[in-house]
């Protein structure tokens, strides 16, 4: 590969990694972050209104009993997927019809196309049992609803009578994680029920599976079959983890005992048979381990096990936590994260700066060997070439093989990339709303911009062919930029600074190690020949033969 095509496919291959290529959703739409409130409105299109919770992470539709019907966790956080209208009225399209989203708890594409939208057994929360029936119909109240942004809590209280039965369910949100506290009591009712937990909105095949409490082994369905599990310490669906991957998982609060039955295949259902007055802390967002770290379910046995860069994650999280208990502010804790990282990797970019700087130097008498060979394709010619280009290597004190040494970073950037990406920070940073969401100003942009075009000329300065190459790849980059949460930008921005000044220093300590090279290499004695006269042997003559 030629070297000047190594740091754009390098940087390139790096960013489409970081940005999650190949995974579904849209990017996030530009814009400020979304302001966690309760919405009501008529989403379903039948008779009554509901009321959708609505925050950077999910979009969350109850109806009026407390049932949800729609469960939309956004792959990109900050994404508006719900619309407001000149006229106060709101536009749900996106949502009903999951453009680039899925509802997690019902969906037609599962179902089947003739299917309810929103069908009463696929409803979270939905409650059975004795007069208690989602399927049929109920007296209800308007829902008290509140919204706490200082203690991250969105809350309702949904009420309704069914056959003499009596339900209080208070359902508490928090908009910067994806839990939910939810409290149920039942009066003139039987003194069991159950709750359906249906998941996951989408024919992935879900494993179903559950602990119990004091167990040792985890009981899993996958595929068609069902098992019970009596009084656990959680059940869950999940899908197969990564970005995109969901996760329904439910954990019994103190004093509540819980039995499920789990259910598998593409219509996965956990149902909970619970006491009339229960306590449960549910978890519906994405099945990836950040979040999970930062929700408290990590420590659960048989959750979810960590990949290598799951282990870097979760190093870089504790880390963070670890700083920000010293430091009290999320974005200084990137900064004096950066400076940390940078200096643990800095003999490693050392390396790998002293090659670029080399290979600076002796690009202009590369390209002249390549020119003087370039209609000489014979064997022996490039044979020749390659022996003027290990001379100039050896020459120049370059080893080819340090250019992999620009691959080497990546494991722990994209880790850390993932981890700022998914970690949900309590506050803003100056001007930024959110570090997890793109700036909305997009001034991190520019200077991400500026600041990249900056390490370009810096490392390029001696060939200004190779700068005018790679400059257009970085206005690419741009758009990277604007989707970049501004946590990882800020990272990427002053990582980048620091890695200017390095190379500064880098370039002078290799001009002047050169300059010492091409000095000792042209004051060297020519190579020894030999005095003896060369022999010369006359080649046979041919007889001339008469006939």
């Amino acid at each position: 590969m030629k070297s000047k095509l190594l740091l754009p496919l390098t940087a390139l291959g790096g960013m489409l990694i970081l940005s999650g290529c190949g995974q579904t959703g849209p990017l996030p739409t530009f814009g400020k972050a979304i302001t966690p409130e309760w919405i009501k409105a008529d989403f379903d299109g039948q008779a009554g209104d509901e009321y959708i919770a609505t925050s950077n992470l999910e979009d969350v539709v109850f109806n009026a009993r407390g049932e949800v019907i729609g469960w939309y966790i956004k792959s990109y956080a900050g994404t508006p997927f719900i619309k407001k209208k000149a006229d106060g009225t709101y536009d749900f399209s996106a949502l009903k019809e999951q453009k680039g989203v899925v509802n997690m708890v019902g969906q037609t594409g599962v179902q089947g196309p003739t299917a309810d939208a929103f069908p009463p057994d696929r409803r979270a929360f939905a409650l059975k049992g004795g007069p208690l029936d989602p399927a049929q119909s109920a007296e209800t109240t308007t829902p008290t609803l509140s919204t706490d942004l200082p203690n991250n809590t969105q809350t309702a209280v949904f009420k309704y009578t069914q056959g003499g039965a009596n339900v209080t369910k208070t359902v508490t949100l928090h908009p910067r994680n994806f839990k939910i506290d939810l409290k149920t009591d039942i009066t003139g009712g039987p003194d069991r029920v159950n709750m359906l937990f249906p998941g996951l909105g989408r024919a992935d095949n879900p494993e179903v599976k559950a602990y119990q409490v004091g167990g040792t082994d985890l009981v899993s369905v996958k595929g068609s079959g069902s098992a019970n599990v009596q009084n656990i310490q959680y059940a869950a669906l999940q899908e197969k983890p990564n970005q995109a991957a969901h996760a329904l998982i439910v954990r019994p609060q103190t004093g509540t005992t819980v039995n499920a039955t789990l259910t598998g295949g593409t219509q996965g259902l956990i149902s909970a048979e619970l006491p009339a007055s229960s306590n449960l802390q549910v978890y519906g967002g994405k099945n990836e381990l950040v979040h999970l770290y930062q929700s408290g379910y990590t420590e659960l046995p048989g959750l979810f096990q960590p990949n290598f860069f799951g282990q870097i994650s979760l190093w870089i999280v504790k880390l963070m936590e670890f700083l920000y208990k010293i430091i009290g502010n999320w974005g200084l804790v990137i900064v004096a994260l950066t400076i940390l990282l940078r200096l643990v990797m800095w003999p490693l970019m050392q390396a790998q700066g002293r090659t670029t700087a080399r290979m600076n130097i002796m690009q202009p008498k590369i390209k002249e060997i390549q020119e003087k060979y370039k209609d000489r394709k014979d064997m022996e010619s490039q044979r020749a070439m390659q022996a003027e280009m290990q001379q100039l290597y050896k020459d120049h004190n370059f080893n080819p093989a340090g250019c992999f040494s620009t691959f080497l970073p990546f494991p722990v950037l994209i880790a850390l990339w993932s981890t700022i990406r998914n970690f949900e920070f309590d506050k803003g940073f100056l001007w930024l709303p959110d570090l997890a969401i793109p700036d909305p100003f997009y001034i991190l942009a520019l200077i991400y911009l500026v600041v990249n075009i900056g390490q370009l000329y810096v490392m390029t300065r001696k060939n200004p062919d190779m700068f005018r190459q790679q400059a257009f790849m970085y206005v690419i980059f741009l758009w990277f930029a604007l989707t970049f949460p501004a946590g990882v930008t800020i990272y990427t921005i002053l990582s980048t600074l620091i890695g200017i000044g390095q190379q500064i220093l880098i370039n002078r300590q290799v001009e002047h190690e050169t300059a010492s090279l091409v000095t000792t290499v042209e004051k060297a004695a020519p190579r020894p020949t030999s005095n003896k006269a060369a022999k010369v042997i006359d080649a046979p003559k041919k007889e001339n033969k008469q006939g």
